[in-house]
Parts: structure tokens; C-alpha cells; sequence
């Protein structure tokens, strides 16, 4: 078996090596009703994390050059539309026919649409996203089961011990990329987290 690689050529790190053991271990520990129980606690969390949050906060930039909440909101929901569709095509036993769903994929709407909108629409991106596994079988994919190419991001330290991301493509069935939805929702939880942490308090009307 060639060794796994990550878009640079490069070696897979642990961390990323781990994601995929993660994945394909929980993914058949699990059966549909667990993986969409899992899904929709992520979703409120993350609701409920910018439930708080108001336009001026949502839209400050604590770190020069990264996405603001607002950013970070407007991918979320652009990734679980896109997410629910590939979902779709491969619980109806076809590969999905488009492009992998990148990870940096935003519609431009988080610097200019209303805040309440890219919360609104946040919230009816997790409802596509769960209503697309309603139904879904607990018999494991097989062998013959299709698959969905997916970009991975996983944190790695570098050799100075700073983390940085390490982009990978990787063949997943569909528990396993449901599962992958879930750590996605998880890991902008925290970073939403991380950037309310940095901005200065935010003025209340």
C-alpha cells in the first residue's frame, strides 16, 4: 500500500494519520441514528456559542490576515450545504459528480451580509445537513459502497513545535464523512471561541 500523502507530497503526520484511524473506527462503532445524534449536538453547541455574539464583535478582526466570526460563520454554512448535497449522493449509492469541498470554501456574504442573516442561515445549513442523513441505513458501506474524495485539515507541530495545518485528500464513505461534518463543526466551535477571546469587548447597543 503506497504511503498516505498529504497535497505537498509529503508524508502524513500522526496527527493526521489519527484523524483517519478516528474516523474509521468510530464510523463503525456507530450506527445512523448515533451519527446524527453526535452531528446535531455539535450544531446546537455551535448555535449556541453565537447566540451571544453581536454585528460589531462578529465582524472584528483580533488577528490580522484571518477570518473574522463572521467569516468563520459564512464558511460553516457554505461547507454544510455543499457537505448535506455530497451526503445525498452517496446514501443514494453514487460518487458525488463535483469538486471536492475546500476548506477555505466561503460565499464573500460574511463581510457584508447582515449578521442575523449569516446566523439564520447558519442554523438552516445543520437542518439541510441532518435532514440529508434522515433515513439513512445502519448497515456499514462496503467494499462496493462509493466514496467521496474529501480535503482534510489536521494540525500538526512543526519542528519548532508551532501547529500548522496539514491538507490531505482522502477517499471516505459516507459514515466516515458524516463523522468528518461533526469534527469540522467542532474545530470552528473552538475557533470561534478563540477569536471572542481576542477582540476587545464588545459595545452593546
Amino acid at each position: 500500500m503506497p504511503e498516505l500523502s498529504d497535497v505537498d507530497g509529503l508524508p502524513l503526520a500522526p496527527e493526521s494519520l489519527q484523524m483517519l484511524a478516528y474516523l474509521r473506527k468510530r464510523s463503525s462503532e456507530m450506527d445512523a441514528a448515533g451519527i446524527r445524534t453526535r452531528i446535531a449536538a455539535a450544531a446546537r453547541d455551535l448555535e449556541e456559542g453565537v447566540a451571544g455574539i453581536n454585528a460589531v464583535e462578529a465582524r472584528s478582526r483580533p488577528f490580522e490576515g484571518k477570518w473574522t466570526i463572521a467569516e468563520v460563520v459564512d464558511h460553516i454554512s457554505q461547507t454544510n450545504v455543499r457537505g448535506a448535497e455530497e451526503l445525498r449522493h452517496l446514501l443514494e449509492g453514487r460518487r458525488p459528480p463535483y469538486p471536492p469541498v475546500y476548506e477555505a470554501l466561503r460565499s464573500g456574504a460574511g463581510q457584508w451580509a447582515p449578521w442575523n442573516l449569516l446566523v439564520e442561515e447558519l442554523g438552516a445549513s445543520h437542518r439541510a445537513l441532518l435532514d440529508a442523513l434522515n433515513g439513512a441505513p445502519d448497515a456499514p458501506p462496503d467494499a462496493s459502497s462509493p466514496t467521496v474524495r474529501t480535503v482534510m485539515v489536521a494540525l500538526r507541530k512543526d519542528p519548532n513545535g508551532k501547529q500548522i495545518p496539514q491538507l490531505f485528500f482522502a477517499e471516505l464513505n459516507w459514515k466516515e464523512y458524516a463523522l468528518a461534518q461533526r469534527l469540522h463543526l467542532l474545530d470552528h466551535r473552538r475557533q470561534i471561541k478563540e477569536l471572542r477571546a481576542a477582540s476587545p469587548a464588545p459595545a452593546r447597543p
